[in-house]
């Protein structure tokens, strides 16, 4: 039976690959001060469009193993990890304050919704009035926030369509809310006169 075209490339017996050795808490920093000049290379079986990737770095798995059996290198690879584990929880801490700069830079959205005489279910003609100011605000906080990503910028405009959502939802019972009740909750409640029920998306306006 031939070899499928496209299983990846196997390391030959003996050597280790770049990934290998990263898989064995290695780094680059370490491989360039502990191994120095790679002992081979494979084909690299990943592509960028049609363009193959350079090879893959190989290294001696003895020359490895009598590496990692030093004291110096142990005590380098664990000095490594702990700056690894020190840089993972600065940018944990990072990302939640920026997420936390978020929200309260949504909460400052506050849209007064003027109710209308609707049909049930006109979700965009409820909306559509709002999206202007909804957009205003969006280009206000992208000039007061520093360093706004494009991420950042989507999760912005996700957090003032909730804002403009709950809003909605609070001035037509039958606005679908960003944030529904659990299902038990709802099954404990009883049904009472005006509220959208399951089967009254049937008779709602979608436009």
């Amino acid at each position: 039976m031939s070899e499928r075209k496209d299983r990846p490339p196997l390391n030959p017996p003996g050597f280790l690959a770049t990934q290998d050795l990263k898989d064995r808490g290695w780094t680059p920093t370490l491989i360039a001060r502990f191994l120095g000049e790679h002992d081979g290379t494979r084909p690299n079986g990943l592509r960028m469009g049609r363009r193959r990737l350079p090879p893959v770095k190989l290294y001696a798995e003895a020359r490895v193993m009598e590496v990692e059996r030093d004291d110096t290198f142990l005590a380098a690879q664990a000095r490594a990890a702990d700056a690894r584990e020190r840089a993972e929880r600065n940018r944990a801490v990072r990302e939640a304050r920026r997420a936390a700069l978020l929200e309260a830079a949504a909460g400052s959205y506050t849209p007064g919704i003027l109710p209308e005489p609707l049909r049930k279910g006109a979700v965009r003609k409820a909306r559509g009035p709002y999206l202007a100011g909804l957009d205003a605000a969006l280009d206000r906080l992208r000039r007061e926030i520093p360093k706004l990503t494009a991420r950042e910028e989507a999760r912005l405009a996700e957090l003032l369509r909730e804002r403009l959502d709950e809003a909605l939802a609070a001035a037509y019972p039958w606005y679908p809310s960003p944030h529904p009740a659990p299902p038990e909750q709802v099954a404990e409640s009883s049904p009472s006169k005006g509220k959208a029920r399951a089967s009254d998306w049937r008779e709602w306006d979608w436009d």
